[in-house]
């Protein structure tokens, strides 16, 4: 049965997102761009900053491929000297991530200190109602203390109640963590929902068994949760060799995704930070991959593209529900879901956003040839 999301439980998330994530002010000005299935979430944010006073204009794009939108985007925007305050652009999509270089260019006619770029992924009532539960500064803070304890370490053993137990080597000097923290960063852009920190591995080895919930960059509406048919994969010097789910709708689609060349690479070692997010949902979605838990991604990389690492066009992120970390050889484990993190130095050189590509998170089912899945 699906939990029912209340008015006051959305109302409470938007308040959080324009007073500590957007730090939203009298003088500042709003642009809201939105792809039709963000429509709702979009006028729930408009009604919102219009509440406060704040001026807002609004824009509908399509995802991915809009070649009227450059025009239509660039005649939309206020001119700097037409109010005192920050331009705050706000991009709400559901599944995809669309038209970066079009908002970095809007970004470019002001100051840095005047301008910041948000963009917004699975949005969505769950998205107000679960992501905003903790702080920016928890989640900071709650970031900066697994990162500290990652940065130091060499072995990881990850376990989870479902039955995962992976054995994990780092390699901090070959590759980057990635700390999704909710951080706005004037002049540039930050990606919500928030509470992740992820890297390359040098390598894992052990057994997967996802009970949380999917997250992969497809089109899909079939139930993403995991819980009562989880995915279990056995993963060999970084790679996929055997995986089965006993739900068979699951299992196709995951057939179909590690198909795809070089799918069964695993490209991604992420944990879940954002201990506010009290339940997995059905939708494809980055809200399930915030949860505190650690996912595993499969296809393509989390690092830089010019890396020269594999290229993929799937990413599967798979899910667990909660998980333990052993570091190197300290015998007590640090819980994900129970852990208090002390205040911490945020690392600094470390990128707050998780997505690379451009234009990206749309490759339809019916490209991989599984278009009915979902319907």
């Amino acid at each position: 049965m699906l939990a029912q999301i209340t008015q006051a439980e959305i109302d409470k998330g938007l308040d959080a997102l324009l007073d500590d994530y957007l730090a939203i002010s009298p003088g500042d000005a709003a642009l809201i761009a939105y792809t039709p299935d963000s429509r709702d979430p979009a006028a729930q944010l408009i009604v919102a900053l219009r509440s406060r006073g704040i001026p807002v204009t609004s824009i509908g794009m399509r995802p991915l491929e809009d070649p009227t939108f450059r025009s239509r985007l660039a005649a939309v925007v206020p001119q700097p000297d037409s109010f005192p305050g920050r331009f705050m652009v706000i991009v709400l999509e559901k599944s995809t991530m669309s038209h970066g270089r079009h908002f970095e260019a809007v970004l470019e006619r002001y100051p840095r200190s005047r301008c910041t770029l948000c963009r917004v992924i699975s949005a969505s009532d769950e998205f107000f109602a679960y992501a905003f539960n903790r702080s920016s500064e928890t989640l900071a803070h709650r970031n900066a203390y697994l990162l500290e304890r990652m940065l130091k370490s060499t072995r990881l053993r990850v376990t989870a109640d479902g039955g995962t137990d992976l054995e994990i080597t780092l390699n901090n000097d070959a590759y980057e963590w990635i700390s999704n923290r909710g951080a706005r960063r004037d002049g540039g852009t930050f990606l919500l929902p928030a509470g992740e920190i992820a890297t390359y591995p040098g390598s894992i080895n052990g057994l997967l068994v996802a009970d949380g919930a999917f997250n992969a960059n497809v089109t899909t509406a079939h139930d993403a949760r995991l819980a009562d048919h989880p995915a279990r994969v056995e993963i060999v010097d970084s790679k996929a060799v055997s995986f089965d789910c006993t739900d068979p709708t699951s299992r196709r689609l995951l057939e179909l995704c590690f198909d795809r060349p070089h799918a069964h690479q695993v490209g991604e070692l992420g944990f879940g930070t954002n201990d506010g997010i009290p339940r997995f949902i059905p939708m494809n979605s980055h809200i399930n991959e915030r949860r505190v838990g650690v996912h595993i991604g499969f296809g393509q990389h989390n690092q830089r593209p010019d890396r020269g690492l594999h290229y993929a066009d799937i990413h599967l992120d798979l899910i667990t529900d909660g998980a333990r970390v052993w570091f190197d050889d300290d015998p007590e484990p640090l819980d994900l879901a129970t852990f208090e993190a002390p205040p911490t130095v945020h690392p600094k050189g470390i990128s707050g956003e998780d997505v690379y590509e451009v234009d990206c998170c749309g490759l339809v089912l019916n490209e991989l040839g599984i278009a009915e899945i979902g319907e």
